[in-house]
């Protein structure tokens, strides 16, 4: 029987969870121990090995994967960067808040950091296409150029998805 990736992952899309396991414990442990090196944390290591996995699973159906070792790679390093910028992104809000508010003023502290997890929230219930896009712009520091390139579309649709991102995101916040 044929046990390469690509025939194992054809079968997964079969609902053949057996060949999906296989997929797994073949390569689990390397993505791991690459999670490991850049995040410097077993747990989020792990988690987000797991997260890699589920979507591909949640999406096994939906997805075109050409490479498969190559795109779980690529996948877990754009999860890994992804959770570091986050990490980054939370410490500096947090950072320029206390800064010109004071370190004393508890109320104001917490109102940043609900309007923080609102945003957080608000960006994930974003129409996946939208999310992806301002994800990579954002959190990616990707150019709209480098967006279009890597997503197949032009720059005006990169545009469009980032003005309507953050449309909803300010209309979020100013409700909240």
């Amino acid at each position: 029987m044929d046990t390469s990736d690509a025939h194992l992952l054809l079968l997964s899309q079969q609902d053949n969870g057996l060949a999906f396991r296989q997929l797994y414990d073949r390569h689990w442990k390397r993505l791991y121990l690459f999670s490991l090196k850049l995040l410097k944390d077993e747990t989020e290591a792990k988690d987000v090995v797991q997260e890699v996995f589920f979507t591909l699973w949640s999406k096994r159906k939906e997805l075109q994967i050409k490479d498969t070792k190559a795109y779980l790679f690529a996948t877990t390093k754009y999860r890994c960067l992804e959770s570091l910028r986050r990490k980054r992104l939370d410490t500096t809000f947090l950072d320029k808040a206390h800064a010109f508010f004071g370190e004393n003023n508890v109320e104001k502290e917490i109102y940043f950091k609900e309007t923080q997890n609102t945003l957080a929230k608000r960006i994930e219930l974003l129409p996946s296409k939208t999310r992806q896009i301002f994800k990579m712009s954002r959190y990616d520091e990707l150019t709209n150029k480098e967006i279009a390139y890597q997503l197949n579309i032009s720059t005006k649709t990169v545009e469009y998805h980032i003005t309507q991102s953050i449309k909803q995101l300010r209309g979020a916040v100013l409700v909240s």
